[in-house]
């Protein structure tokens, strides 16, 4: 199965309708998303349309910390005033409609668990224990608590990875090794690897081989949405991927 994963659109219409038009140049058959449909972005209600649109074609899409906060009215984590004040921009622009998608169709625990033809799949938008806000480092390679799965896809940071892991393990004929991949697939709609691409990834479950993308999009016809009540840095960022 080829499947694309998603992360991190936040909102950024131009971005996602260019990485489904790639999806379907490639032949993807499913997708993964893996939080944050909302905020930061002018079109939260569009972004969820496109989405309600492909809904049989996901095999899960988890709350990221900004369904969260919206839902739960919850700033506190939030780093700056203009987050705060960008995210009740955002809960004023949700239709009832968007609200209800979030809350029905969408898994509000910021993880879950999926067996792909037999492999074990761990999906968070976090991390372990800190499903929604925790930032992945290099450390999280060596917790033991990942060690059961073959994939462990994140996202949150907004920047790509690919790592593959040996874990010790009773298995005479693998000498006593188990491998878990971990992904991030980096954002759609608003990336900071100091690359403006919309970026996202597509794994072939049958091979494990693993392709990054960034596709260019037209981000100043997006930027050219924002509106004044929102500070211009989430406009301006789109342009320079950070």
């Amino acid at each position: 199965m080829l499947l694309a994963i998603l992360a991190d659109i936040h909102a950024n219409v131009t971005a996602l309708n260019a990485v489904l038009k790639e999806c379907r140049a490639r032949q993807v058959e499913k997708f993964i998303f893996l939080g944050d449909l909302i905020d930061y972005g002018m079109r939260p209600n569009e972004v969820i349309e496109i989405i309600k649109d492909l809904d049989d074609d996901f095999l899960a899409e988890i709350w990221g910390n900004h369904e969260k906060a919206v839902l739960d009215n919850d700033t506190t984590r939030f780093a700056s005033d203009r987050g705060r004040a960008m995210l009740h921009y955002t809960q004023k622009k949700l239709t009832p409609a968007s609200l209800s998608y979030i809350n029905e169709r969408m898994n509000p625990k910021g993880e879950a668990l999926l067996n792909i033809s037999g492999q074990k799949f761990l999906l968070l938008h976090g991390i372990l224990g800190d499903p929604y806000w925790g930032k992945f480092t290099p450390a999280e390679l060596t917790r033991a608590e990942y060690a059961p799965y073959d994939y462990v896809l994140t996202a949150h940071s907004h920047v790509p990875h690919y790592f593959e892991v040996l874990f010790a393990a009773d298995s005479p004929t693998t000498r006593n090794k188990k491998k878990t991949i971990f992904i991030n697939p980096g954002s759609v709609g608003q990336p900071r690897n100091i690359n403006p691409c919309a970026q996202f990834g597509i794994l072939d479950t049958k091979t494990t081989a693993y392709t990054h993308l960034a596709i260019p999009y037209d981000f100043a016809a997006e930027q050219k949405l924002y509106s004044i009540e929102v500070d211009a840095f989430y406009r301006d960022r789109l342009s320079l991927g950070i």
